[in-house]
């Protein structure tokens, strides 16, 4: 789950719905780790709406189910549409999306997402230097 949760909180940030699909549908270790967290924050928000956990507490102390989720909701819909899986994620969308203190939330991820991949895109598009190291000699 480690390992998972690195690669999604990390270098999955898919840009469009195509992306996100062509993600979970390559049967690879990517589709594996975000199929497992999403899972997983799926799973904590169903409690929270069944009753078994709190709301509150799952906000307080839980900021990378907002932040998993910011990555995905913009391409929530098409992803469900094109995938016919029309409940995916529902408890999760539910959840965040049902209260205002969740949406401001979920606001705030995506400013940081946006940041997060410009700085990507900016750093993608330098061209790359050579260090201007010594050639090591043997010995």
């Amino acid at each position: 789950m480690r390992e998972a949760r690195s690669y999604v909180g990390g270098n999955f940030l898919p840009a469009s719905a195509s992306e996100f699909i062509q993600i979970v549908s390559a049967g690879d270790r990517h589709s594996s780790f975000v199929l497992q967290v999403y899972g997983y924050w799926d799973m904590v928000a169903a409690f929270v709406r069944s009753g078994a956990l709190d709301a509150e507490l799952l906000y307080n102390t839980c900021p990378e189910m907002y932040f998993q989720y910011a990555k995905i909701q913009p391409h929530l819909a098409q992803f469900r549409e094109e995938m016919n899986l029309p409940e995916y994620l529902i408890n999760i969308e539910q959840l965040v999306e049902g209260s205002r203190a969740g949406c401001k939330r979920l606001e705030a991820m995506q400013k940081n997402l946006a940041a997060i991949a410009e700085a990507r895109s900016r750093s993608a598009s330098k061209p790359q230097t050579k260090s201007a190291s010594k050639p090591r000699t043997k010995r």
